[in-house]
């Protein structure tokens, strides 16, 4: 499939137009597959037949290939919009197998939402449709200091936008509103920190125009809460740093 570059969101469109099966997974070409993740969905699938969509847990590798970390998020059944508009708990859109009628019902990804379109998909599918979670370890996410999960001046106004647009969804519901306020703070600080460490890095390399755009996303996004995390993440914050730019001899 070839076409001019239309971001990640456009790609994965393209590629489910071609696709012809029941089922259907997005996988990234620095993932991995685990060998028996197709068989881990169906099962649930088996297990749980009026769900949408299933999701599995991920391990975290690192650029060489060598594991870093598991996360673990709650095991989620049925309707879990509430639940995932307050806390990320599907790890990547990796971990998930959707029915092909899902993508079709919600449109697929929006390109207006990028580089956060797999997640206003999820918040789509899940508003819409039951999901179930099960414990198989399904992928693997590779994460290095380039991936987009690390670029918070570059996410953090993504991901806002598309909890903005929850708003009119939620409006009217003082649950479903609170919830929406919850998911805020979480990426605000998720990918705040993430902005926070460009910011520190940018200053010690010596890029302005890089330090100037960090700053400029704290303050415009990040706001009041930016004068709590220097001192609640200071010991992280300052090894990743060392990490990046004295590492071990």
């Amino acid at each position: 499939v070839w076409q001019p570059n239309r971001g990640l969101g456009g790609a994965r469109n393209a590629g489910f137009q071609v696709s012809k099966g029941e089922y259907v997974l997005f996988l990234d070409a620095d993932d991995r597959l685990r060998p028996k993740a197709i068989e881990a969905h169906l099962s649930c699938f088996a297990a749980h037949p009026q769900v949408a969509f299933v999701v599995g847990d991920i391990d975290n590798i690192a650029l060489d290939g060598s594991y870093l970390s598991s996360p673990r998020w709650p095991l989620l059944q049925g309707n879990v919009y509430e639940d995932i508009l307050k806390v990320n708990h599907v790890a990547n859109t990796i971990a998930v197998l959707f029915r092909r009628s899902v993508i079709e019902d919600v449109g697929g990804f929006k390109p207006s939402c990028s580089p956060s379109e797999d997640v206003e998909l999820l918040l789509h599918a899940a508003r819409l449709f039951p999901s179930a979670h099960h414990r198989s370890t399904v992928a693997e996410y590779r994460r290095y200091p380039n991936s987009l999960s690390r670029k918070g001046a570059l996410m953090l106004p993504a991901i806002l936008r598309v909890m903005r647009l929850q708003g009119d969804v939620v409006k009217g519901n003082p649950r479903l509103s609170e919830a929406r306020r919850q998911g805020e703070a979480y990426w605000r600080d998720y990918f705040g920190k993430e902005t926070l460490k460009e910011l520190l890095a940018n200053a010690v390399r010596c890029s302005p125009r890089g330090f100037t755009t960090s700053l400029a996303t704290l303050l415009w996004y990040v706001r009041g809460r930016l004068f709590v995390w220097p001192w609640r993440y200071r010991k992280s914050l300052l090894r990743a740093v060392k990490r990046r730019f004295c590492p071990a001899k």
